[in-house]
Parts: C-alpha cells; structure tokens; sequence
C-alpha cells in the first residue's frame, strides 16, 4: 500500500507530531523540543505554500515565482503588484514549468514575501505582523543550527517561542481561510493545542511550569531531613490570584510572581526587627523612626501582646 499525503495533509502531520513532540519535551524529555522545532519549521513552510497556492497555483513552484520577482525588481513594485501586472498582460505563468516533472518550489521567505504584500482593504493594515515575522526568522535561524551545525535551546524559551508561533500561525490560517486548524489537531494533541492557541492559558502555565523548576532547583541535592531549611514558599499573587510567587533574588522584598512580575504581598513573611521573628507583613505593626526608616514590630514587641493581655 503507497502512502501518500497531499500539501495539506502533510502540513497537519507536521503539525500534530510538533504537538507530541512538544508535550514530551515540557513532560522532561528535553531532547524532545528539538523535534518539536523541527516539525513546526516543515508545518509553518507548508502552510505558506497552502496560501499561495490560494493567490496562484503556478506560484507554488520557484520558475513561475521568479517571473513575478524579476519583474518586481525591474519596476521596483512588490511581487505582489507584480504579479497583477503579469496577470493584466495575460502572461501564462504555467508554460514555465510545462514539461518539468519534478520543478522546484518556492522557499519559505519567497511565500513569506507574498505574504506580507497584503493588507486589508478598508484599513491598509498589513495581515501578517512584524512580530511573526520575527519568530519566523528565530525558527528559521534555529533550524538551520539543528540541521547543519549546533544549536543550544533552554526548554523555557522553547515552550514561549512554541506558543507564540503556534498563535501566529493559527492567526494566518484563520486571515486567509486555508482550514480550521484545531479541527485537524488529533484528540490526543487537542489539550496541548489549546493551551498554546490561547496566550493567557500558555503564559500561565508558562508561570506555573518555572514554579516547579524553581521548587526542583531550591531542592536540589538536599536531603529531606534537612527540607524545612530550604529558604522556599509559594505565596498566592495578590494581583493576579494565582498560586505563582515565588522566592526571587532579583525581588526587592524576596519575592516575585513568575506571571505577572509582582513582588508586593502583605502574606510575606518579614522579620521583626526587634527580635527577629517571621510573620506575614499584615501580623506586623509598622514603626516610623526618627531618622525616616521603617521599621516592623511583631505581637510581642510592638507592646500589643501586654496591651491585649491587660485588658
């Protein structure tokens, strides 16, 4: 039996082994994110050919695009307008690949730059934006140093480019009416594809996921007799309610929300500076000094415990 995908068949494949691949790299198999990448460069080249297919078949295939690329160098139009003119004139783009059982297809920047000529006809606003561009030419870059050279990858910083690809992409898919992405996306991969689609899920799990690692990290090498003399707590963000703040050397007070950044929370233990203890900031009375300092004073030590205790 011959096994066969067309353009967009094989695009989805892509699409959903990127997805597996990717859920095996954020489950710890780190090497994993490295196939994930790869798929989705094959996915994301795959669906710029869908589109163009959409403009012109012809295009699909680098003789007929160089046609529109010569003339838009000689009149210092975009292909796009170049095309239109090919196209007013009557010109045949398919006589160029006649009789050529195997032409060549365009490149990824070559649909890319056809892409980027359009723009919506009520606004002028371009349809495909710089930022995907730019994570384009991050994959591309990472690509080419898997393929042909070395590469180094953190998992974090796999997981945000993923997801803001996996979002681009979706988005040009949706502008351009190619298909219904999560409709092709497998049952088993859907959970995961969702996740990504949607940014406030992605960048929440995101804050959760560099929970655990700091939470692995804080305990690393250290024996459970001696876990309560690891310096870690997890406090829930007042400002964004999720469980995501976190000991941070880099937070003014110690601490810092692996979502949103804040590092503010009155459930912070602080210290008296009296004797020392540890209580969450709102147990503590502040103190003015003269000199302009703040200080806290505990139950004890701000004189409310012998206060309570008289009456």
């Amino acid at each position: 039996m011959e096994y066969q995908l067309d353009l967009k068949e094989n695009a989805i494949d892509s699409f959903n082994e990127a997805l597996a691949k990717y859920e095996l790299g954020q489950n710890g198999e780190l090497r994993q994110y490295k196939f994930a990448i790869l798929h989705l460069s094959h996915f994301l080249e795959l669906v710029l050919k869908l589109y163009i297919v959409t403009v012109d078949e012809n295009l699909l295939f680098r003789k007929c695009f160089n046609k529109i690329k010569d003339r838009a160098e000689k009149n210092s139009i975009n292909v796009m307008e170049a095309y239109n003119e090919l196209v007013e004139e009557g010109v045949d783009l398919g006589k160029f690949i006649r009789g050529i059982a195997r032409p060549y297809t365009v490149t990824l920047d070559e649909a890319l730059s056809l892409a980027k000529c359009e723009k919506c006809s009520k606004t002028g606003v371009d349809f495909v934006d710089i930022d995907f561009c730019n994570d384009i030419d991050w994959l591309k870059n990472l690509r080419n140093d898997i393929e042909h050279y070395q590469f180094r990858l953190t998992p974090k910083e796999a997981r945000l480019y993923i997801g803001r690809l996996v979002r681009g992409v979706a988005e040009f898919i949706d502008i351009f009416d190619l298909f219904n992405l999560e409709n092709e996306v497998g049952s088993d991969n859907l959970q995961i594809f969702q996740t990504l689609a949607d940014e406030y899920s992605h960048m929440l799990f995101e804050a959760k996921k560099e929970v655990e690692e700091k939470e692995a990290e804080a305990f690393f090498g250290v024996r459970h007799k001696f876990y309560e003399l690891v310096n870690w707590k997890v406090y829930e963000c007042p400002e964004c309610s999720n469980d995501t703040m976190v000991p941070s050397d880099e937070s003014s007070t110690g601490y810092k929300c692996t979502f949103c950044q804040n590092e503010n929370s009155d459930d912070i233990d602080v210290a008296c500076d009296c004797c020392g203890a540890l209580a969450p900031a709102y147990e503590m009375s502040i103190w003015h000094m003269d000199d302009g300092d703040v200080e806290y004073r505990c139950y004890h030590c701000s004189g409310q415990y012998h206060a309570d205790k008289d009456d």
